[in-house]
């Protein structure tokens, strides 16, 4: 009996360090300022938009005869819907000086979500991803914009990384043609979903690396329309009244190397949403 558990209690100590080991291995392999890298973390953020988490989990890793690494990252903003105010399109009415006229009694939902799948080659700095943002319209309703494309790495010097994506992919929104015509409308509408527009975007991240703890994060993003409603006209033209424009920069600080603080602003080219800022903490396992 006392051999099995001192068996037993070997067995352990060789599991405890062969863990260590591993994780020391995983802790090496991980670039938190790498935004193409993959592994499991976990993050959390408060700013002039409200809080938001986000959550990433490895799939698979790179091995001795394989570069290839595997991943997906969960992201929610704006959690607890802070600050909705802007009306949102629920129907037409018959008025009776001005016959049919949009009324705007409902609230549109600031919280949104993003899920991506991604592959990267280590070896080269080539993959791909599928990219979904979800979240509510001001006269759509429930939207999500689903592309999927290409990422590459171009080493420009030991400190500055850059790396262009290119998306492509379509829009889906809510069916409100009930809402625009009437109830009678729906069994020649679409079952509940629409495409209205396909859509590509060009995207490019740009790193510099002050020193060993501290780093910044430049992304920039265009998106317009390949066929279908514009994506930035105003919805009153028949657009989508999205923002074509996305910029955003980051200064951050390597508490360890799995573990970091963001200083975030963001902004875009539409009128009706702000600039944000947010400070975010993320840990890596």
């Amino acid at each position: 009996m006392k051999l099995r558990i001192l068996s037993l209690a070997v067995i352990a100590s060789m599991a405890s360090g062969l863990t260590f080991a591993a994780d020391a291995d995983k802790e090496a392999d991980i670039d938190m300022s790498n935004p193409t890298d993959v592994y499991t973390s976990l993050g959390m953020s408060y700013g002039t938009a409200g809080a938001n988490i986000k959550g990433q989990l490895m799939l698979s890793q790179k091995t001795a005869s394989s570069g290839q690494k595997t991943g997906v990252i969960f992201e929610a903003k704006n959690i607890f819907n802070e600050d909705a105010d802007t009306a949102k399109f629920s129907g037409m009415v018959n008025h009776p000086d001005y016959g049919m006229v949009p009324t705007f009694n409902d609230t549109k939902s600031e919280r949104s979500y993003r899920l991506r799948y991604g592959t990267i080659d280590t070896t080269n700095g080539t993959g791909w991803s599928i990219d979904a943002v979800m979240g509510d319209h001001p006269f759509y309703g429930n939207y999500a914009v689903v592309q999927a494309g290409p990422v590459m790495t171009i080493p420009v010097t030991d400190k500055i990384y850059v790396w262009p994506i290119l998306y492509a992919g379509a829009v889906v929104v809510e069916d409100n043609m009930p809402d625009l015509i009437g109830e009678q409308t729906t069994a020649v509408s679409s079952s509940g979903i629409d495409i209205p527009s396909l859509v590509m975007t060009g995207m490019v991240y740009a790193r510099y690396a002050i020193n060993d703890n501290w780093w910044t994060l430049l992304s920039a993003s265009y998106t317009k329309e390949v066929q279908g409603k514009s994506w930035k006209d105003d919805v009153m033209d028949g657009g989508l009244q999205m923002p074509s424009f996305q910029g955003e920069f980051t200064v951050a600080y390597q508490l360890t190397k799995k573990q970091n603080i963001r200083v975030n602003y963001k902004t875009d080219n539409s009128d009706s949403t702000d600039d944000i800022y947010w400070l975010e903490y993320n840990h890596a396992f």
